[in-house]
């Protein structure tokens, strides 16, 4: 990065008197310096939010761009008989299936089943 000058040029036939008037009492106020650098720094805020508010924007439309494809694509699977109506509900967590708790002991007084001798014979090393 290169140093920094001490100070710039304004070309003062290109501005109108409102600013070129505005711009001799800072500079005689010293604070020219103070007044340049916060006018930018709110351009710089401002292009910051102008470009988030553009991105906000998009991921708005592409989000509604989504639900109207999922609502086509219900649509389309009901028409069609793809699948019955009951399916395309968000599936909710079911009480019909069993919960285990934890501890729980197997029932093993009905054991079915058998070995054979050579399976038996293969786990004999063990």
């Amino acid at each position: 990065m290169s140093e920094r000058q001490n100070a710039f040029t304004i070309k003062t036939n290109r501005l109108s008197d409102e600013v070129y008037n505005r711009l001799a009492t800072y500079a005689k106020s010293r604070k020219l310096g103070e007044y340049i650098s916060s006018l930018i720094l709110r351009d710089l805020d401002d292009s910051s939010t102008g470009r988030k508010a553009i991105e906000d924007k998009k991921n708005y439309e592409m989000l509604e761009h989504i639900k109207n494809e999922l609502a086509d694509l219900k649509t389309l699977a009901k028409t069609t008989g793809f699948v019955g109506n009951d399916s395309l509900k968000e599936e909710e967590p079911s009480s019909k299936v069993p919960q285990l708790k934890e501890g729980k002991i197997a029932d093993l007084e009905n054991i079915s089943g058998s070995l054979d001798d050579d399976e038996l014979e293969e786990y004999n090393d063990f």
